[in-house]
């Protein structure tokens, strides 16, 4: 996933110099594409969470066998997916956008639908690494495919070497194949022998049914939940931001890649304090787990915390980065004032950086305990009532705002979302949590000997 994010910042940059017009289809395009995977992405996640408290608890071999559970869940998810990137035309056209911002949207669309076979089972073989606590090995594949990308993109977008320029639809193609080639790393290191030795991982029968839905019964609320985040998302920009015209959705988008930089490390931290806490539960040590989880909390703040100070000192500069283009491939839009928007919603971003890392660490310390149900209540609440049901009202109510206004709804709702989340784990709910029913097997001992 942070590969991902990371790919998809670097294919914006370059696109860019195409205008603002194809760098704002290819950011819709791929956020709506990225709807209809979120429930696996978020579901699949907790593959971390069972494999570091089976790795606490000492059951190796369960280790692999949950990665291939994973496996096999997103291979049929991705079967259910794969069809909808027929529907793109008509999904766009739904959507209302100009036909210039259409015609890209469609293409971007299509491809990110047809890879997620491969970013899924990504997102699996990256759980159950870091739920080894061997985060090295994900990064090493981001950091290679990321590379492969930005070559990539250098040939196909612009046309070098002997190859046609492609535009946009060169950085899907280019964006896709570093995915492959990132996949193609994970399970190259999956499969070794070291790794088959201690996890039993080339034992693909290993998975059973009863591993399948151990994942989906806790995966599912944080499947949905990352479903609920990534479409509410997606009618916030392309709806409530959208209907400002494409100057506002332009400046909306190269304000939101900045974000995901800010965010995508704190998600890499959320990742790592899943891990921890997942083993040092299986470790019988939630004193432990709890102590790590504010450990990373502290670090998220930091480097969120210098995030929002720097949107705030060089918001503009920031968005101008992304307008360094000649005045025909502007596409007739108005680049200060694209600058100008994209400023006041690098303030908003500035304001909710360091509650956005309260939320996004203690949800990673939440699902690595297997709490995943009352933080999707929490989610699915906040997003209804105050990012779409607030964003709403402020375009109804104070239209002098512009795209300002939702965003100051969405600043609410991460500030409050990040309050409710440190408020479900220092509550302590989650240390009730027995994924591994020690529970039922110490009642049946005792029960064996009373008898």
């Amino acid at each position: 996933m942070l590969g991902r994010t990371l790919t998809q910042f670097i294919d914006s940059m370059m696109v860019s110099r195409l205008g603002p017009i194809t760098i704002t289809a290819q950011s819709i395009g791929g956020l709506v594409a990225f709807v209809p995977e979120s429930f696996s992405i978020g579901a699949l996640g907790v593959v971390n969470t069972f494999v570091s408290q089976n790795l606490g608890a000492g059951r190796l071999k369960r280790c692999g066998q949950y990665a291939w559970a994973g496996l096999a869940i997103a291979a049929v998810l991705a079967a259910i997916i794969y069809p909808l990137a027929i529907f793109a035309g008509p999904l766009f056209a739904l959507i209302g956008h100009e036909p210039a911002v259409q015609t890209g949207e469609v293409l971007y669309f299509r491809y990110m639908i047809l890879s997620v076979p491969v970013t899924m089972s990504i997102r699996v073989l990256e759980a159950f690494f870091y739920g080894l606590h061997r985060p090295t090995v994900v990064f090493t594949a981001s950091i290679i495919a990321n590379l492969f990308n930005i070559a990539g993109n250098y040939v196909l977008i612009f046309g070098k070497f002997g190859f046609p320029a492609m535009g946009l639809e060169g950085a899907a193609i280019a964006t896709v194949a570093s995915w492959g080639l990132q996949l193609a790393i994970l399970l190259a290191v999956f499969l070794r022998p070291e790794m088959h030795r201690l996890y039993g991982t080339r034992h693909i029968r290993a998975a059973r049914l009863r591993q399948c839905l151990g994942i989906l019964r806790i995966g599912w609320p944080a499947g949905i939940r990352f479903f609920v985040d990534i479409f509410t998302w997606s009618i916030f920009t392309t709806i409530l931001i959208g209907r400002f015209g494409t100057e506002h959705l332009a400046a909306a988008t190269i304000a939101v890649r900045y974000m995901t930089l800010s965010f995508m490390p704190a998600i890499g931290i959320s990742l790592a304090t899943t891990a921890l806490v997942g083993r040092y539960i299986g470790q019988g040590r939630p004193d432990l787990a709890r102590r790590r989880a504010h450990t990373a909390l502290r670090v998220a703040m930091v480097y969120m915390g210098a995030c929002a100070t720097a949107f705030w000192i060089w918001r503009e500069p920031m968005i101008r980065m992304f307008l360094a283009v000649s005045p025909t491939a502007a596409d007739g839009l108005d680049l200060d004032m694209i600058v100008s928007i994209g400023g006041r919603i690098m303030i908003c971003a500035a304001i909710f950086q360091l509650f956005d890392a309260i939320g996004i660490t203690f949800s990673g310390a939440l699902r690595g305990a297997g709490d995943t149900l009352r933080p999707m209540i929490f989610s699915i609440v906040l997003n209804l009532v105050i990012l779409i049901g607030g964003g709403y009202l402020m375009v109804k109510y104070f239209p002098q705002l512009e795209s300002i206004g939702p965003y100051i709804a969405a600043t609410v709702y991460v500030i409050v979302l990040g309050i409710m989340m440190a408020w479900r784990f220092e509550g302590g709910a989650w240390r009730k949590i027995d994924l591994l029913g020690r529970g039922k097997a110490n009642a049946a001992t005792q029960h064996t000997r009373n008898s």
